[in-house]
């Protein structure tokens, strides 16, 4: 069962209060080098997934999962703002921070600059990165269903272990562990029972382990072991 991994990005930039458009904005100048501009990043980390079967040119089905997101305010000077160079300076270095290719930074920083020299409003930079997920099922095998098919090609074709970073597992939630009818009862990596009113931890899925087992399992892998929930975690 064929998997295709690819990562991709896309970026919008607007002002305002205008929404994203490709119009041509009004020409204002803005002569005043003390004015302070507001640039707002919005960076968003996700995954999608894709399930085909056969030849099929549209997915069975599809899911994203957004695993990260990231809200910056950065504030620059008119003169600051002027006087970026495509390959250095503030911007640069934001763009890079950002994970934005290289060759990317000269339209994007071009753009920011242009917003600039024609209205004082706050701009904003949207940047969406994808990592994209493709599963092609030959055929659909009538005793096994679907969906057992996808999640064992999954875990075949996964390339490789990645981590959870040091500080999502850090902010994971303690709380003290109270039984419910509908609650697991037992940690499902160790397989041990939760003792009542002891601390256990809680990933933002809602699944609940205890704080050792969770902590050395993401510092192997970034998925929740029940649901396969993705936690925020290091490029591979």
């Amino acid at each position: 069962m064929p998997l295709n991994f690819n990562r991709i990005y896309d970026f919008q930039i607007w002002q305002w209060p205008s929404q994203p458009t490709n119009q041509q904005q009004p020409q204002i100048k803005v002569n005043d080098k003390s004015i302070v501009f507001r640039i707002e990043f919005n960076v968003i980390k996700a995954i999608q997934q894709k399930n085909y079967i056969g030849n099929s040119q549209e997915p069975v089905t599809a899911y994203e999962y957004i695993t990260n997101e990231i809200n910056r305010l950065e504030f620059f000077s008119k003169h600051q703002l002027m006087s970026q160079d495509v390959n250095s300076g503030r911007l640069h270095s934001l763009l890079r921070e950002f994970e934005i290719a290289v060759e990317d930074h000269g339209t994007m920083i071009q753009q920011i600059v242009g917003l600039a020299g024609t209205s004082t409003m706050p701009i904003v930079v949207d940047i969406k990165h994808v990592d994209l997920m493709e599963i092609v099922v030959p055929s659909v095998d009538p005793v096994r269903d679907y969906d057992t098919i996808i999640l064992d090609s999954m875990e075949t074709y996964e390339p490789k272990s990645i981590p959870a970073t040091k500080s999502s597992i850090e902010a994971l939630e303690k709380i003290m562990f109270q039984p419910s009818p509908n609650s697991i009862q037992e940690c499902s990596i160790c397989l041990e029972e939760f003792q009542t009113g002891f601390e256990v931890t809680r990933m933002p899925c809602s699944h609940v382990y205890h704080g050792k087992c969770i902590v050395k399992w993401l510092q192997t892998s970034h998925f929740c072991p029940l649901c396969r929930y993705p936690m925020p975690h290091y490029a591979s």
